[in-house]
């Protein structure tokens, strides 16, 4: 096979999330120690796939590998350009997993397309000037539905930049977000259950859907993920957004407050009720049991009962 039909080839498989064993499996089969750093958003920054895959590098290859979590809450690409040394290259990375294009979607921050490109970019060409061995893996994540839907309504344009980024750099891209579009269509309840605030995957959906969309694509075997019980996502949401008083204690009541305000900015016409448009179409016709066209708030809060006991406290 010619150089040419290589690269094509290449270029083919990443866009598909096939790929040859990444470099970073590579270089751990053979015995070298590895320095993995993940940069972008809070789907980084408390997503549990992160903890989740650092098990899983631990189950496979003890001691090889320093896994960073390098990534923030609410930041877009420009925060990424902005932070690059002290979050990502100080740490000297093998390996860095990069994902900011849910955020430098989001239209009030005003990031146009092609600006989000140029960071993109721009941080790429500093990684590889530091290590030019090292290996770069482009991530677009979940969707967003409802109200976070809203906020960006040209996501998917990002999203394409970065798989367009990837195809011309011949770098691997593990894209999430046909996963989870395939999940949302087949089963949408399972979809919010994984997804509960809209956006952010908790614990038991990177247990089945992120971490084993990663391991597939890195060419990683499964492992055992759920032996993590870390619960980043849930920590955040507790802690951070439904204990109003900062007592520590998240009651009944703070949570279910909680997911009423939720339920609130996806009733985007204020009358009570989610209808397709506020939500996707399936997923209200999945949450509406007395089958009347419409979501109440309690119907809307019966999904989420069982979270209550999601989180425990440290």
């Amino acid at each position: 096979m010619n150089l040419h039909r290589i690269l094509l080839l290449s270029v083919f498989m990443a866009g598909l999330n096939v790929h040859a064993d990444s470099r970073l499996v590579s270089n751990l089969e053979a015995g070298e120690q590895q320095v993995v750093v993940t940069f972008g958003t809070s789907l980084t920054a408390v997503g549990a796939w992160v903890d989740q895959l650092r098990v899983v590098l631990e189950q496979h290859y003890p001691e090889q590998v320093t896994l960073v979590n390098g990534a923030q809450g609410g930041a877009n690409s420009d925060w990424g350009r902005e932070n690059l040394d002290e979050k990502v290259l100080k740490h000297k990375p093998d390996t860095v997993f990069i994902e900011f294009s849910v955020n430098d979607g989001v239209a009030s921050r005003r990031t146009s397309v092609e600006h989000a490109r140029g960071n993109l970019n721009n941080m790429i060409d500093r990684i590889l000037d530091a290590n030019p061995d090292g290996e770069i893996i482009l991530m677009v994540m979940n969707p967003a539905i409802g109200f976070t839907q809203e906020k960006r309504p040209n996501l998917l344009a990002y999203n394409e930049m970065y798989r367009e980024v990837a195809r011309e750099r011949n770098f691997q891209l593990i894209d999430h977000y046909p996963v989870w579009e395939k999940l949302l269509n087949e089963d949408p309840l399972k979809f919010l259950y994984y997804v509960p605030d809209t956006i952010h995957p908790v614990r038991i959906g990177a247990v089945n859907i992120i971490t084993p969309t990663m391991t597939r694509a890195l060419g990683l075997k499964p492992g055992q993920p759920e032996l993590n019980n870390s619960t980043p996502c849930w920590k955040y949401i507790f802690r951070g957004l439904m204990d109003k008083d900062k007592d520590r204690v998240t009651t009944r009541l703070e949570f279910n407050n909680y997911w009423k305000s939720v339920f609130d900015k996806n009733d985007t016409n204020s009358d009570g009720l989610l209808v397709a448009g506020e939500l996707p179409a399936s997923l209200c016709r999945a949450l509406d049991h007395n089958q009347d066209g419409s979501v109440s708030v309690n119907e809307y809060l019966q999904l989420y009962n069982d979270h209550f006991n999601s989180y425990k406290p440290d």
